[in-house]
């Protein structure tokens, strides 16, 4: 390689200008020890992808020709928990009687209780006392009667299994002896009109359906266990029937109370819809989730709006131009072409995460040294520190909150923001890490922006625990 310059015009040269050609020159060294551990990082993610597709090979030839669907023990079915009750209701099934559903006769005495350490707000409903009694009272040394000098109170954990309970209403007709007149008393009307159903047991079997992820199919076979016939169908038709009349308007109370928030969440996930109308069973869909945290300011809730596509009018259908405020998301584009009155902010969650696919690549041929000298691992750590710094002052009321961000997090993003600057130019796009550098770079005015106020957030992961953890809650029927 020719030198750039000759020995002589070395020699020639000032004190000053060989140490600003040695800054130059050590700048030139750590761009390519840079580019070297990229090259580096780039080639052990080759060898995990194909590793990785090596493994996805192999599992899609076991689809292809073992089985061709997952069996499960005898009795039991996989189910679609999003629309089972749409997939299973149907309005031309006859209400089932009472004497249908035949409600147990096992009865016990309710007892409810907590942990051993904190029983203090319940009802203690059954007392054991041991005490001494006839002549155990009496010291068989002296004779003398024993004195209570203490007790020992010890608090157990008692289970008791749910149990069904028969409401009888009956009402007194009244007829005038003169002149024949009849008269009743005003009844409370019935929560379904003809049905035997109960609040308490439809929100019972909402919430094991909901909440608890418990599919109709279940619950039909859990009923049976007490004695009870009550159907999918019966219960889907409850369901669907109740949150038409009565969760809808809910629903549409706390979008009201939603949009006059200045702080929301919102994120999207794939769902699939059995039954939906022009489509295939296999057509993915999307389910919308917009929530408030604790550090909105407003009511803390989750509301989910079910839609067939991705496309970007959703949210401004959903938000109708009646939200001005920040709106936390990832990077999805849909969310940047929404109304100027609304601040995106990013998720720092969804940039961590490229960074740890990146890593987790090299984990299988580096050793725990080696990975602490890779720009993926460094990444992460600079990233930890941001999420300590929350941790730490998650207390704290919004205006502490941006004064300690401003002291301890600006500096590090500052810091991280002009690392990864530097090797904008040298990362390979195709790469896991290059793709880990670049978007977040891309997204870098949308990360920077939670420093701008106390309520925001550093990520969306309200909105991501939201749809993985209660993705069938609420959902707009409409």
């Amino acid at each position: 390689m020719e030198s750039f310059f000759s020995e002589e015009q070395l020699n020639n040269m000032s004190r000053e200008n060989l140490i600003e050609l040695m800054k130059i020159m050590n700048a030139q060294a750590v761009k390519k020890d840079m580019e070297i551990q990229l090259l580096k990082d780039k080639h052990k993610e080759l060898e995990f992808m194909n590793a990785l597709l090596s493994d996805r090979l192999a599992l899609a030839q076991r689809k292809q020709f073992g089985s061709s669907s997952e069996k499960y023990a005898e009795g039991y079915e996989q189910l679609e928990l999003f629309n089972e009750a749409e997939t299973s209701a149907d309005p031309e099934t006859a209400e089932p009687s009472f004497e249908e559903i035949h409600p147990s006769s096992y009865k016990r005495k309710k007892r409810t209780g907590k942990k051993e350490e904190d029983l203090s707000g319940f009802e203690i409903t059954e007392t054991a006392e041991y005490a001494l009694a006839g002549e155990d009272r009496y010291c068989p040394d002296c004779g003398k009667k024993y004195k209570v000098v203490t007790k020992e109170t010890v608090k157990r954990l008692k289970f008791v299994p749910a149990r069904f309970e028969v409401v009888e209403e009956v009402t007194y007709v009244y007829s005038c002896p003169e002149c024949g007149s009849m008269k009743r008393p005003e009844k409370i009307p019935p929560l379904i009109k003809g049905s035997i159903a109960t609040p308490s047991l439809i929100a019972g079997i909402m919430n094991a359906k909901y909440v608890n992820g418990m599919p109709l199919a279940r619950q039909e076979r859990e009923f049976a266990r007490y004695g009870l016939n009550l159907s999918t169908k019966t219960m889907a038709n409850w369901i669907i029937s109740c949150a038409d009349r009565y969760l809808k308007l809910l629903y549409g109370r706390m979008k009201e109370e939603f949009l006059k928030s200045r702080y929301i969440h919102c994120d999207e996930t794939r769902i699939q819809v059995i039954g939906e109308p022009d489509q295939k069973g296999s057509t993915q869909n999307w389910m919308w989730v917009y929530l408030t945290d604790e550090y909105s300011g407003s009511p803390q809730m989750a509301l989910f709006d079910y839609e067939r596509t991705r496309a970007g009018y959703h949210p401004v259908k959903f938000l109708d131009g009646r939200f001005h405020g920040y709106l936390t998301c990832d990077g999805y584009q849909a969310y940047h072409g929404l109304d100027d009155s609304i601040t995106v902010t990013g998720c720092l969650t969804h940039a961590r995460r490229r960074f740890d696919a990146a890593l987790t690549a090299l984990k299988k041929d580096f050793t725990k040294e080696q990975l602490k000298e890779t720009v993926a691992y460094q990444a992460m750590t600079r990233i930890g520190i941001l999420y300590k710094v929350e941790e730490l002052i998650k207390n704290k009321t919004p205006e502490e909150r941006y004064e300690e961000r401003q002291k301890q997090s600006r500096p590090v993003v500052d810091a991280l923001f002009e690392w990864l600057h530097s090797m904008e130019d040298s990362v390979d796009r195709s790469s896991l890490i290059g793709d880990a550098i670049l978007y977040t770079l891309n997204q870098e005015a949308y990360l920077r922006r939670y420093l701008e106020d106390g309520r925001l957030s550093i990520d969306n992961n309200s909105a991501l625990c939201a749809r993985y953890f209660y993705p069938h809650l609420f959902w707009d029927a409409s």
